[in-house]
């Protein structure tokens, strides 16, 4: 016997874990634009594991571990990663730190909300409240394509611009429809097309603006 649940859904949760752990030991090695690729699986991975949640047949305690394991995989995945990779990016300097903290924070604050407000049995089926940090696994993907094309200052300080802008969202009290049909499709063929560039991308040598 093990502890935890192991259904396809939090396999598949899972699997997105792996990719961000992937993502993060790459960027060790300042291997960023694999590091993308790896922050976008994770990405796909969250997109997905709760539908195919909603389609299985889950006992009382396969359900709560769901949204626990969810929410502990998207704390890594979509808050710390995104941080990591901006270190192997070079952002380092004592200010950018301290912007990357509050964004962590913000992110802490924001899954736990999410959390509590479902332990207390609100309706969060057809809205978000604040943004939810898996948004992060396309829009820093789609924000490190400047770094081909702009001063290393100035890239740094459009991260640390996306790190603040975050924060605030993440804790912000708004609703945030939940993607739906084409949505589904959509997503991932963005994601699909960033994957294709980043992949390309680490296989050539395009030097920095």
């Amino acid at each position: 016997m093990m502890l935890g649940a192991y259904n396809l859904a939090c396999l598949v949760t899972l699997l997105g874990l792996a990719a961000a752990i992937a993502a993060c030991f790459l960027s060790f090695e300042a291997k960023i634009e694999l590091a993308l690729v790896g922050l976008m699986v994770a990405g796909i991975a969250d997109l997905f594991d709760g539908p195919i949640a909603r389609r299985l047949k889950r006992t009382d305690y396969e359900r709560e571990y769901g949204v626990q394991l969810d929410t502990v995989v998207d704390m890594v995945s979509f808050v710390v990663t995104p941080i990591i990779i901006a270190v192997g990016a070079g952002l380092r300097s004592p200010v950018a730190f301290s912007i990357m903290s509050v964004f962590v924070l913000s992110g802490a604050v924001r899954l736990a909300h999410f959390n509590t407000m479902k332990a207390q049995g609100a309706d969060l089926s057809s809205s978000h409240r604040g943004l939810p940090v898996t948004y992060t696994a396309l829009a820093f993907p789609f924000l490190y394509i400047a770094k081909d094309y702009s001063a290393s200052s100035g890239f740094h300080a459009l991260l640390q611009a996306s790190f603040v802008a975050f924060a605030v969202l993440f804790i912000v009290d708004v609703p945030i429809r939940k993607p739906r049909g084409v949505f589904y499709v959509l997503f991932p063929l963005l994601a699909v097309v960033l994957i294709s560039y980043w992949i390309w991308r680490s296989t050539v040598n395009v030097p920095s603006a």
